[in-house]
């Protein structure tokens, strides 16, 4: 997982370095654009002298851009600012128990939790679990009645061989009476070991990437 002051450091030198190169590219071809002119003006005509509105156009134009690159290069700085605090206040996810949203499982300890939720009565009730290979290691019939069931997996395989810790993916898959549909929805239980900033704003559980728009629940270890 990555260092979350650290993903955020690297995502603000990559801002700062884009508004750099800008300034260095803005700052060659103004140079350009004065050795041309200056060019231009030694070898003009005297009786027919360049007219100034190109140039000075010109001119305005380079002005408007610095004045961009300079607003953009704040902006830059105040979002690097934003996700510092940002950074700092979600720190303190980390050794929290949440529940979220997915079907994303941490194999943890040896044990993995989750829940699931059928809106209706189903017929069957299938829950498989796979590896992040998408190797299936376990299946067995879940509870088919509406609403909501607890499930606890010891992280054994259909030979009772204990799996390692780390990410798997669990679903749920029921059958409705007559085959009508029934939906299944899916959270899982994690302890919190990290914080990753470097692809938006994610909690860390050994492995599972979980989005902090997806968090339902959060409690202290100590409360359970």
């Amino acid at each position: 997982m990555a260092d979350p002051i650290t993903a955020l450091d690297a995502n603000s030198g990559v801002a700062n370095g884009q508004s750099s190169k800008a300034k260095t590219s803005l700052a060659a071809d103004f140079d350009a654009f004065l050795l041309l002119l200056t060019t231009q003006l030694k070898n003009q005509d005297p009786l027919s002298p360049m007219e100034p509105t190109e140039f000075t156009s010109q001119l305005v134009a380079f002005a408007s851009v610095e004045q961009q690159i300079n607003a953009n290069e704040n902006l830059e700085k105040l979002v690097g600012i934003q996700n510092a605090t940002l950074a700092a206040s979600i720190i303190g996810f980390v050794g929290t128990n949440v529940e979220a949203e997915g079907g994303e499982l941490p194999l943890q300890n040896g044990e993995g939790k989750f829940s699931y939720t059928l809106d209706k009565q189903a017929k069957n009730v299938v829950i498989t679990i796979s590896d992040s290979d998408g190797n299936l290691v376990f299946t067995q019939a879940g509870e088919r009645a509406p609403g909501r069931h607890e499930f606890t997996w010891d992280g054994k395989d259909a030979d009772g061989i204990q799996q390692p810790d780390g990410a798997y993916k669990v679903t749920v898959s029921p059958i409705g009476n007559n085959d009508e549909v029934v939906t299944a929805t899916v959270t899982v239980y994690a302890r919190i070991t990290g914080v990753d900033m470097a692809n938006g704003t994610n909690l860390d559980a050994d492995g599972v990437s979980i989005p902090l728009d997806k968090v339902l629940t959060i409690k202290d270890p100590d409360s359970d």
